[in-house]
């Protein structure tokens, strides 16, 4: 069986079995694609796992028939103070270089910064300079006009209108 179709047959999620199998560490067959075969027996050990997970308030571990491994951890750590003497000193070393780089890429940006403000500055004063020049060529030009009158009227002398034939004829 497939692991859809015993996640069907039991009502829980793929997932579901696929957590209990990792729990209990089953061995189980593969098919060509690698997914997982059950046989009957591996369907009624998770029938069992699912009924004990069914009655339990309160949760405990999985009992399972199979016997498990036990074993002791033996912790044994033998550090060599030398050889962590000599890797905190590395590690100082490296601290101190890694500074310097650091103060080095500062002080240079900041003499990079040094140059840009001092070119700017020149641009600034020489802009202020042709500012000025240009003020002035400005006030050269522009005439001096005090109190001059505009009329809208032509200059010439107007010349009397004369009338038409027929008013003259016939003035009133």
């Amino acid at each position: 069986m497939s692991t859809a179709a015993v996640a069907k047959l039991l009502g829980v999620s793929r997932r579901t079995v696929m957590r209990w199998v990792s729990q209990l560490n089953m061995e189980l067959d593969k098919n060509e694609l690698g997914h997982y075969q059950f046989t009957e027996a591996d369907v009624d050990r998770l029938k069992e796992i699912q009924e004990q997970t069914n009655y339990q308030s309160l949760p405990q571990p999985i009992q399972t028939s199979h016997t498990s491994r036990s074993g002791t951890l033996k912790s044994e750590t033998s550090v060599d103070a030398s050889k962590v003497a000599a890797l905190n000193e590395r590690v100082d070393e490296l601290e101190r270089k890694m500074q310097s780089k650091a103060d080095d890429v500062v002080s240079y940006q900041l003499l990079q910064h040094r140059r840009e403000m001092e070119e700017l500055i020149n641009k600034i004063s020489s802009l202020e300079k042709k500012v000025e020049e240009l003020e002035k060529l400005q006030q050269k030009r522009e005439p001096i006009k005090d109190n001059v009158l505009v009329f809208d009227q032509s200059s010439a002398p107007k010349k009397p209108r004369r009338k038409n034939l027929i008013s003259s004829i016939f003035s009133f």
